[in-house]
């Protein structure tokens, strides 16, 4: 049920700030102006010396723009507060959602008491306040005000910059969009992340460009399977091809065999590029077209690794292929997977406190040079939350949002009727599967999570408007 406060027009300048800022903390180079020289630069990061009571400090951009990420949020949050001073009213009526989270948020306050950082754990448990008065108030009050297809094409016009940038990337610095083995990041810190962005927004971008059969939105479409191929993150792949495919099937039913064969050809061509590229462009070769010809015709490639050295007297595909070799451990995850069921007996019920997951390796006295490559997460969202606040903690996270997630998948029979519920559906099906493998339904300031969170809050509030009509007519007597 809608509600009778009035939304300002411009809170969707403020999401599209809050989705623009959270993205781009992943860049791996900020523009810059040199004025002497009257030319554009890209540096990694900018600092500037600053004196505070004699005290030598400096300022870095890259840490700014971090806190930044958050002030459209805060933003957000603080509209429904507002809201509620004037009005002397809350914005709207009080949800099942709402209740479901109290537990979980009077847990994770509780986990700071016995966390190994009770300091990062009090900001994260912040964070997860921010996040949903932000979306489950503040954007849920504008979705009342506008409609759920004004959020959607926000996103969509936040994938145009995205994409555009990783496409322009690839143009004009190939060599640093693909910067080993033949993988694309474009202008972010690593492949996996620019997958990333390509499996989350490909539902949304398939909705709108089957609605509206435009060339710019296949465009779209296009760069992103350009970017999610390309960068060989087999984990994305997998995610992408659950949740693109069940929009697909779920919104057109009767061409279901087209929507499996679509993706198992993408699929397809993505394993031709793991096997390919590594052996194409081992560490140490410079990305480019020529070389492809130079590979194909005498393996004429110069790179520093000596087994490849050895190699290029043999066939470019018997090459030695280390996107293949480590297969198996899912890069290196099932050794961390291992290593976190291990810390898990430690603490089960209570964890080690919310928001330390990358923490866990440094205090169990683990090397860096065993996980520094991959990162000090456990690239796994079930098992990193287990581990922070414990089975009881996790269970309150997940239960509501599986049993949610069930209900939609399997009970909404009218979905088919409704192609945007169907695509942020899968925005949600995408990321809890990409969840196996990545840390980051819990982490608020990752790429992923405002997206996530209000895909699930639309559909929350979709659900709940359809029970109120429901009771409504009911009451009516039809």
């Amino acid at each position: 049920m809608q509600t009778s406060f009035s939304v300002s027009g411009n809170i969707r300048w403020v999401i599209f700030a809050g989705l623009l800022l959270i993205f781009f903390q992943t860049t791996r180079g900020l523009p810059g102006f040199i004025v002497d020289e009257f030319r554009f630069v890209m540096s990694s990061d900018y600092v500037w010396p600053i004196s505070v009571n004699n005290v030598e400090r400096s300022i870095s951009l890259r840490v700014l723009l971090s806190y930044m990420r958050w002030l459209p949020l805060a933003i957000l949050a603080t509209v429904p507060l507002s809201l509620a001073l004037q009005k002397r009213i809350i914005p709207r009526p009080l949800k099942t959602v709402d209740a479901s989270v109290i537990p979980f948020f009077v847990f994770i306050l509780i986990s700071c008491l016995f966390s190994i950082d009770p300091n990062t754990s009090l900001l994260k448990v912040f964070s997860v306040f921010l996040m949903y008065g932000a979306v489950f108030w503040g954007v849920w009050l504008y979705v009342d005000a506008v409609g759920i297809e004004e959020v959607a094409n926000t996103i969509i016009d936040l994938s145009v910059i995205v994409f555009g940038l990783h496409i322009i990337s690839a143009i004009v610095n190939p060599t640093g969009a693909f910067p080993y083995l033949g993988r694309f990041q474009g202008w972010t810190f690593n492949p996996g992340i620019a997958a990333g962005h390509a499996s989350l927004l490909l539902p949304l971008a398939l909705w709108i460009a089957l609605q509206k059969s435009r060339w710019q939105y296949w465009l779209l479409v296009s760069a992103m399977l350009f970017v999610l191929i390309l960068s060989q993150t087999r984990t994305e792949l997998i995610a992408a091809g659950v949740g693109s495919t069940y929009f697909l099937a779920r919104t057109y039913p009767k061409r279901i065999f087209v929507s499996l064969i679509t993706t198992i050809s993408v699929l397809s061509i993505s394993y031709v590029w793991i096997e390919a590229g590594p052996r194409m462009f081992p560490s140490g070769t410079e990305f480019g077209l020529g070389h492809i010809a130079d590979t194909l015709s005498d393996n004429n490639l110069n790179t520093g690794q000596e087994y490849n050295e050895l190699e290029l007297q043999d066939p470019w595909y018997d090459r030695f292929n280390p996107r293949t070799a480590d297969a198996i451990t899912l890069a290196h995850r099932t050794d961390k997977w291992r290593m976190g069921f291990e810390y898990f007996l430690e603490r089960p019920l209570q964890g080690f406190g919310f928001g330390v997951e990358d923490q866990l390796f440094a205090y169990h006295n683990v090397s860096p040079q065993d996980y520094q490559m991959s990162g000090a997460y456990m690239h796994n969202s079930y098992l990193g939350l287990v581990l922070q606040v414990g089975i009881i903690g996790a269970a309150l996270f997940y239960v509501p949002l599986a049993t949610f997630l069930f209900h939609e998948v399997v009970t909404a029979r009218k979905r088919r009727d409704n192609p945007l519920s169907n695509a942020l559906l899968s925005v949600v099906i995408t990321c809890v599967v990409a969840g196996m493998f990545s840390s980051d339904l819990y982490s608020m300031g990752n790429a992923k999570s405002f997206v996530f969170w209000i895909s699930v809050m639309i559909l929350v509030r979709a659900h709940n408007t359809s029970k109120d009509i429901n009771l409504l007519s009911k009451n009516s007597g039809y």
